[in-house]
């Protein structure tokens, strides 16, 4: 179970609490939260109605502190998708920033799987260190302490988050991991990148994501997997619409969440065996 809980009123108004919270009140009123589980209905001392419940991940995200720019959950969902993310497999990913994307591929890999994060800016880790730990389950008798203490050049390992660890370094210098299933990459220059995730993935079944905001930078990244003989090259823009729906009728929403960035995705092509590489044909007389 994660730290926090999620307090929505009649308006529909959102608000993410520690549990620790023993009061809670706004301009409907104020309600007592010690004792009160989760899945609770409560009426404020104005007459106001508050419901308890269990933040998903996606409310965590949504309320997190932020670094930089995150990555939306359209576009984290497809790169979940495309890439067919299972229970238990290792991640690499680079940059991690407020570790939005990192939260999600954590809870797609399950307890069973892996994510290593890398990021070269150690102020930045220690933003996403504290939001990793917002959603992470720390495992039983294991104290988290002196993150900020321990972050310095070269690689930090995470000591209680199940399945995340939490690289301090530049993903262009190189991969440490092997037989990797799938490597995200959000970053500026992905492309960099390329010839270390080759040489990192399982050439059964390794997968590449990356996230780019311009054209120019997913051109480039389209060629370097081209270059080094990637498969499956596929390039795509997720935009998403809302919908209104009220007693008036049905019509989409005058807002709507337009470009964001460009997804490539690629499978790592099978090295070729130079025994196999010609095949004998048999003449048939």
């Amino acid at each position: 179970m994660n730290n926090k809980r999620l307090i929505i009123d009649s308006r529909e108004k959102k608000y993410l609490l520690n549990r620790d919270v023993e009061n809670f009140g706004n301009d409907m009123g104020v309600v007592d939260l010690k004792e009160i589980d989760d899945g609770s209905y409560l009426t404020t001392h104005k007459g106001g109605e508050f419901y308890v419940l269990t933040p998903t991940i996606h409310d965590i995200v949504k309320k997190m502190k932020r670094t930089v720019t995150t990555l939306l959950p359209k576009d984290i969902g497809l790169i979940i998708a495309e890439c067919g993310v299972e229970n238990g497999e290792l991640i690499v990913e680079a940059g991690t920033g407020s570790a939005a994307l990192t939260i999600y591929l954590s809870n797609a890999v399950g307890k069973e799987g892996k994510v290593v994060t890398y990021e070269k800016r150690p102020e930045f880790a220690v933003v996403a260190r504290k939001n990793l730990e917002i959603v992470n389950s720390v495992r039983k008798n294991q104290k988290i302490t002196g993150f900020e203490e321990e972050i310095e050049e070269g690689t930090f390992e995470e000591k209680g988050l199940y399945n995340v660890i939490q690289k301090i370094g530049d993903v262009t210098d190189g991969i440490d991991e092997e037989n990797v299933d799938v490597v995200v990459l959000d970053m500026p220059d992905p492309w960099n990148v390329v010839p270390h995730a080759k040489k990192a993935l399982n050439k059964a079944k390794g997968r590449i994501a990356i996230y780019v905001p311009y054209v120019e930078q997913a051109k480039k990244g389209v060629e370097a997997l081209k270059e080094h003989g990637f498969l499956d090259i596929k390039t795509v823009e997720c935009i998403v619409r809302d919908i209104e729906i009220s007693e008036k009728g049905v019509r989409p929403s005058t807002r709507m969440i337009g470009h964001t960035g460009y997804i490539t995705t690629a499978r790592v092509c099978p090295e070729r065996k130079e025994e196999n590489k010609f095949v004998k044909k048999e003449t048939l007389e």
